[in-house]
């Protein structure tokens, strides 16, 4: 027969503590010692024992999970990595709750609302994540009216304030066409998700700002939809060079886009250094480039993301105020891809 599976009385029984105190050490509960509490967390890493969900959730009402909705057309192609390192950190960073993090996949032809309301009736988890936020998103105002907790990867218009987490856009696109146009470059083109999301306002708002500081018209500003992906975002660009040959400069909404962009050139006979094109990318990977083409990445780590949206999570479920919980994270500009990993904590 297999082995019993370690409870709070196997802890009990082994300490010689009552089954109340081990539960409250393992809970940090300030009426027991930090010398009590210290050694039944080490007993209990010892023997393995985790708390039965089951158990909790009839107790409290908890699953004692959270859940960050995927949206999977973004890693189709060749996977989005930058996802998968702010799941790592966000996961580490619910560890502390002993809450544990499960990831539900939104499809391309699935309302981005359905897995959030599955999530919610289903009872699968007590709060969730989502990102590609539109102004009046309609998951944020759903979890609103059903006060279910949530953090959003992304801003929104909304009137009632909610917890959120979101790249400055806005202030990166500025700085990235102001550098553009510093160096030369007149004819640049955007390749932007489509305009319903969120971030798409405020990269364009920044965008045109910059040209309207230098005095060009931001309307010859060229916009390119494309889904966060290396294959829209090849198809796009290789469409804008084809219809506007006069473009010297490519300005890409993620690192996806960034590669895409690049394969693009790469099938259009192009080099970056030769024909002096300007790729600029944003980003949340650190990653060095094989190629010896030349771009500028804005750089946001994903791992950072994540452990803000954790900490958000907690005080959350712990009674912070959402307003309180709104975070906005600066890029930092890399002008040499090849060699800014060299010594980079990331």
């Amino acid at each position: 027969m297999p082995a019993a599976r370690p409870n709070l009385r196997t802890i009990a029984d082994q300490l010689g503590l009552s089954v109340t105190t081990v539960s409250r050490a393992l809970k940090d509960g300030p009426e027991v010692k930090p010398g009590t509490v210290a050694k039944v967390k080490a007993a209990a890493a010892e023997i393995g024992y985790q708390p039965d969900a089951r158990g909790v959730m009839l107790r409290t009402g908890k699953t004692m999970q959270v859940c960050s909705i995927l949206y999977s057309p973004e890693v189709g192609d060749y996977g989005d990595p930058g996802f998968l390192a702010q799941v790592e950190s966000l996961a580490q960073g619910l560890e502390a709750d002993h809450y544990s993090l499960v990831v539900l996949a939104q499809t391309s032809g699935e309302d981005p609302l359905v897995p959030v309301q599955k999530v919610h009736t289903q009872r699968m988890a007590d709060a969730v994540v989502f990102s590609r936020t539109t102004l009046q998103d309609k998951r944020a105002k759903y979890c609103l009216q059903h006060d279910f907790p949530f953090v959003s990867f992304g801003r929104t218009e909304l009137l009632t304030p909610h917890a959120f987490v979101d790249h400055d856009d806005e202030q990166a696109a500025y700085d990235a066409i102001k550098r553009l146009i510093e160096d030369g470059h007149r004819k640049i083109g955007m390749i932007d998700p489509h305009e319903a999301l969120t971030f798409f306002g405020y990269r364009k708002h920044g965008a045109r700002r910059a040209m309207m500081d230098a005095g060009l018209d931001p309307d010859s500003l060229i916009w390119m939809s494309s889904d966060v992906s290396v294959r829209a975002a090849r198809e796009a660009t290789i469409k804008l060079f084809t219809d506007q040959s006069d473009v010297t400069a490519i300005v890409c909404a993620s690192q996806m886009t960034m590669i895409g962009a690049l394969e693009a050139l790469l099938e259009l006979g192009m080099d970056t250094i030769r024909d002096g094109i300007g790729v600029v990318g944003f980003g949340g990977m650190p990653f060095r480039m094989l190629s010896k083409q030349k771009l500028t990445y804005y750089y946001q780590p994903q791992r950072h993301v994540g452990e803000v949206l954790a900490r958000h999570l907690h005080d959350l479920m712990n009674g912070t105020a959402p307003e309180q919980l709104q975070t906005l994270l600066p890029y930092r500009r890399i002008d040499d891809l090849a060699a800014f990993r060299e010594g980079e904590d990331f």
